[in-house]
């Protein structure tokens, strides 16, 4: 399925890292280190700070999950993209499509071609659930998980 078909897609907007004070909110950006968080800033008015959880998904293109209160990059040519589910999700159901943006999608982009709305909405995300059904629980995320890695395996060792 698409990834517009179970996120709603918004971008960051923000100042420059620079730009803030220190505060409580984490300021995400394009870094793969401490879950993209290089600041914690006290944002302005205007910017756009997102309730978890969430996937945020940087300019060149590294998703993380966020579960709490968080401010992306949102200046530039190389602003955030959040992922925001359409409908609820257990946290174990949006990690892995973190994981599986990041495994299927990472190489795509870089300094060259940035992410955007327009670039991620129809990319492709496995489904956790071939058939999805609303009664799971996190016992089955859990098993369904380990059998979507092992498929996954398999596109490496050939």
């Amino acid at each position: 399925m698409k990834i517009h078909e179970f996120f709603n897609i918004t971008v960051a907007k923000s100042r420059g890292v620079d730009d803030y004070d220190l505060g409580p909110i984490p300021f995400v950006t394009n870094t793969e280190i401490n879950n993209g968080i290089v600041k914690y800033v006290e944002p302005f008015e205007e910017d756009r700070v997102f309730e978890g959880p969430a996937i945020c998904i940087s300019g060149l293109g590294f998703a993380t999950l966020h579960l709490k209160s968080f401010l992306p990059k949102g200046n530039g040519g190389d602003s955030c993209t959040i992922l925001k589910p359409k409908e609820e999700m257990l946290i174990e159901e949006i990690l892995y499509y973190t994981a599986v943006f990041n495994l299927l999608h990472n190489w795509r982009f870089s300094f060259g071609r940035k992410t955007s709305k327009r670039r991620l909405e129809n990319l492709m995300l496995t489904p956790l659930y071939a058939n999805y059904d609303k009664s799971f629980n996190s016992k089955n995320v859990s098993d369904n998980m380990d059998s979507q890695i092992k498929n996954f395996s398999g596109y490496f060792n050939n």
